[in-house]
């Protein structure tokens, strides 16, 4: 079993790069996402050159938040009269519904902040997305098309298989995202895969626990598991984050992943299950194992 522990919104804050360094240091988390228009993008891209590979980071597409990469009128459906993303997930989701925007116009963008990733120095490791949005109906096609053209090979399919005796927030909060990752099939050209299914979606903040993801990898025993995680380690002195990103809670469990992430149980957890910390750019989509470089 491989295990990808994956931080998401790398770039959004310097708060974020802090708590990736410290838990890659750790040994903790292995991967991370890198929302490209982020204020802290350019200092968090080095992250993984300073890792020496140990760190992979891919791409968190992003057609929520902040100032695009595209002109605005190219992708107009996608954007308010500022020509900033809409900031507010139901606004985008009801664009969405009346087809304001087509897959089309969320290829196109997130083409550009694959090229953006590329030309803040990143080789992108695998592909996910703000709130998961690239899984809705069309929108998957068109993020494995992405990850395709740039010779990406995987593309996060956020299942969470959560016990049908589960009816806490979590769980119908995992339900309601399988409900749009369902819809879609596997890729099948052996170029882009998926991970067989995520952890961290049901189980956030506090929840997020080593003793939950054992009993979850028990369950469900997958070949590439992927925990998602939002941690960070703010200070007083770090900016707010931009206005332009519109209402976000993130913040408010960063430190608390952050602590269960740095505290005792995960390594035991995955040698208990005979699982081993890697990361996508270590996996080969074909074979859904290492590479033969990464082989020991």
């Amino acid at each position: 079993m491989y295990v990808v522990v994956n931080v998401d919104d790398l770039g959004l804050s310097s708060a974020v790069r802090r708590a990736v360094e410290d838990l890659a240091g750790l040994a903790r988390v292995s991967s991370a996402t890198l929302l490209v228009n982020g204020p802290d993008a350019p200092a968090a891209a080095r992250l993984s050159a300073q890792s020496g590979g140990a760190l992979g980071i891919g791409v968190h597409l992003n057609i929520l938040r902040g100032r695009p990469e595209s002109p605005a009128h190219e992708i107009s459906g996608l954007v308010g009269p500022q020509g900033l993303f809409l900031g507010d997930y139901v606004a985008l989701f009801k664009r969405y519904l009346g087809r304001a925007f087509t897959p089309a116009d969320a290829e196109r963008e997130w083409t550009r902040q694959v090229e953006r990733a590329l030309a803040l120095g990143v080789a992108p490791t695998h592909l996910d997305s703000e709130k998961h949005i690239h899984v809705w109906p069309g929108l998957f096609e068109a993020a494995c098309r992405v990850a395709e053209a740039f010779g990406i090979g995987w593309v996060r399919r956020p299942v969470e298989l959560v016990s049908p005796l589960r009816w806490d927030k979590g769980g119908r909060r995992a339900r309601i995202l399988n409900t749009f990752a369902l819809w879609h099939q596997v890729p099948r050209s052996g170029r882009v895969a998926c991970p067989h299914s995520v952890f961290g979606v049901a189980d956030q903040g506090a929840d997020l626990l080593p003793g939950r993801l054992q009993a979850y990898m028990k369950r469900v025993r997958p070949d590439v598991l992927e925990v998602v995680c939002h941690p960070g380690a703010p200070r007083e002195d770090d900016a707010p984050l931009p206005v332009e990103y519109g209402p976000m809670r993130i913040s408010g469990q960063w430190k608390a992943e952050r602590d269960a992430l740095a505290a005792p149980g995960w390594d035991a957890v995955l040698a208990d299950a005979g699982a081993r910390l890697t990361h996508y750019g270590q996996l080969d989509p074909a074979t859904r194992g290492l590479r033969p470089e990464f082989r020991q």
